[in-house]
């Protein structure tokens, strides 16, 4: 009867996972609510997609390497009182580089034996040994080649060994032995052994990517990476091997709880997330402590765009660097180092004793070295653009347009000597133009205007021949100058804004163009007169000054006469 009844379970069991699972390929793709409670080694991937949930309950799930298990934006994954397990977790160790005897690497041996012995080590593959030294008590051993040993004297045998690389550079160890003298040597994970200032080193066996939402409770976890763009909510639950858990968007989120606990990340922190991902870390949470922060907000591909090009600004502030310089490129952007990721906020391990704040959060400052333009050349009294000092935002673009104008037309016309707008000019006569500009930006702005007619598109005879006056921020200016043209009708005046080439876009600070209204050039009415005085006046002048040069000719002619007649007379 119990036989019955357990095969009648069964079948039961398998009809409900095929209802709610399907097979894609090699995949178990869940669309629908779905529990698993039975103790099960996983090789498949598995996919809970369009609205589904699994929930593991009170189960064991051995994991093979490289599995996959994926939940989308719409979906669920639930851990109650289970266990995920990696079949080829993480296995080495690797140092943080001190050599300092508080923060040196060290692994733990131990043994009962009361023989000789040793401790043989390898390191990671594709490393080796050399330059590196063992400290155990009092005593020092230089390590080379592939594989070497400390000798630790008669057991048994407590004792950590510490170990520094050449120049402090870090230590990798893959396996170790702890054997006595003559014995066969049993290989075992360096991960397996305990350890301080370490951290483990490998790729971890399977994967959890979380675009919806993850629930642990009362659970472990162990050898795999979790990442999300989504939500994760993790109370009273054992993570080793798992750090860092990787938020990968701005609006992830994961709320730590618990008695949760972090051990042996793969990392020099627990959890890593973008710039304004949401962190909760419970009071009773543990983290891997050590070197190992708790979590870590990393920004990448950070850029600064300006208006212009070549604008030159340094950056103070920042936690790998004491400064940085670097300028805008012909589209005015400047990638912050390159666009490499950097980390902007840390919140230090509970171990750490030497930061004063348990969080440290950039507060970087902008200074603008260089930001000049044809409108504020250094001979026109004008600082640089680009508001001088700013606090570096955690935005991934930076838009910098404070300190910046921004010019606009008001008005351009004629007037009389009145300052009263005209339309009717005597050609021959210039007009009175006006033009009127304001700047509504933060920055004054030394600039000049050209003209062309509008019948004709050709230069305008305007003086002076590029009229320019400088604008301060919030002001309105008037720009007088003169136009004259040659034949009578009706003409307009179209005048343009000079922008400076170092802009990326021409209108950036501004500009444009404007027109007058039409203005009627006239002949005046004693026009012809007024051409023939001249002339009449100049043939008076001339006649009066012939005449006398004549008349002086003639006087100096009869002189001459009445001399000779003088003189002959006996």
């Amino acid at each position: 009867m119990e036989a019955k009844l357990l095969i009648a379970v069964l079948l039961l069991s398998v009809s409900v996972f095929s209802m709610s699972a399907s097979a894609e390929g090699d995949d178990i793709v869940i669309e629908s609510d779905m529990t698993w409670s039975d103790d099960m080694a996983l090789s498949q991937n598995v996919r809970v997609v369009n609205g589904g949930s699994l929930s593991l309950v009170d189960s064991h799930f051995t994991v093979s390497n490289n599995v996959q298990i994926f939940v989308d934006s719409s979906s669920s994954l639930r851990l109650v009182d289970s266990d995920i397990t990696s079949d080829s977790p993480p296995s080495g160790l690797a140092g943080f580089g001190y050599c300092d005897e508080a923060n040196m690497s060290a692994v733990r041996a131990t043994t009962s034996s009361e023989q000789n012995v040793r401790m043989y080590i390898r390191p990671i593959q594709g490393f080796s040994l050399d330059g590196a030294k063992a400290h155990f008590g009092n005593e020092t051993k230089e390590l080379s080649g592939e594989e070497d040993f400390v000798p630790l004297g008669s057991g048994p045998v407590d004792v950590w060994v510490g170990l520094t690389g050449p120049l402090c550079h870090p230590v990798s160890l893959s396996e170790i032995s702890i054997e006595s003298v003559g014995q066969e040597r049993i290989w075992r994970s360096a991960a397996d052994f305990q350890h301080r200032n370490m951290m483990v080193y490998g790729d971890t066996g399977f994967t959890i990517e979380i675009n919806g939402h993850m629930e642990s409770i009362g659970s472990s976890i162990f050898g795999g990476t979790i990442s999300a763009s989504g939500t994760l909510s993790i109370n009273d639950t054992k993570l080793d091997r798992v750090g860092p858990i990787i938020l990968e968007e701005d609006d992830s989120a994961i709320i730590l709880g618990g008695n949760t606990e972090f051990t042996n990340s793969t990392d020099d922190h627990d959890v890593r997330a973008r710039s304004f991902s949401t962190i909760g870390w419970g009071d009773d949470v543990i983290g891997s402590g050590g070197l190992t922060d708790k979590w870590e907000r990393r920004l990448a591909g950070q850029s600064l765009s300006f208006d212009a090009m070549y604008v030159t600004y340094e950056i103070t502030g920042m936690h790998r660097f004491p400064s940085y310089s670097n300028f805008s490129n012909e589209m005015g952007i400047s990638f912050i180092d390159g666009g490499r990721e950097r980390v902007v906020e840390i919140s230090w391990s509970d171990d750490n004793s030497w930061e004063s704040e348990r969080i440290w959060s950039e507060q970087a400052i902008v200074t603008i070295t260089d930001y000049r333009t044809a409108w504020n050349p250094e001979e026109s009294g004008i600082g640089d653009y680009g508001g001088g000092q700013f606090l570096l935002e955690w935005e991934n673009q930076i838009v910098v347009d404070s300190g910046t104008p921004s010019i606009g037309w008001v008005s351009l016309g004629a007037v009389d000597d009145g300052g009263n707008p005209t339309e009717n000019i005597s050609v021959g006569n210039s007009a009175n133009m006006v033009a009127v500009i304001e700047n509504t930006g933060s920055a004054a702005a030394s600039l000049a205007i050209n003209c062309e007619d509008v019948s004709t598109g050709s230069t305008a005879q305007i003086s002076p021949s590029f009229p320019n006056a400088i604008i301060n921020s919030g002001e309105q200016i008037s720009i007088p100058f003169s136009w004259r043209v040659t034949v009578e009708g009706t003409e307009s005046l179209k005048c343009r804004i000079l922008t400076p080439t170092q802009l990326v876009e021409e209108f950036s600070f501004g500009g444009g163009q404007f027109s007058s209204n039409s203005i009627e050039w006239t002949e005046a009415e004693d026009q012809e007169v007024s051409t023939m005085m001249p002339a009449l006046i100049a043939l008076i002048v001339a006649a009066g000054i012939g005449g006398y040069f004549l008349l002086s000719i003639y006087t100096n002619t009869e002189e001459e006469v009445e001399d000779e007649d003088y003189q002959r007379t006996p």
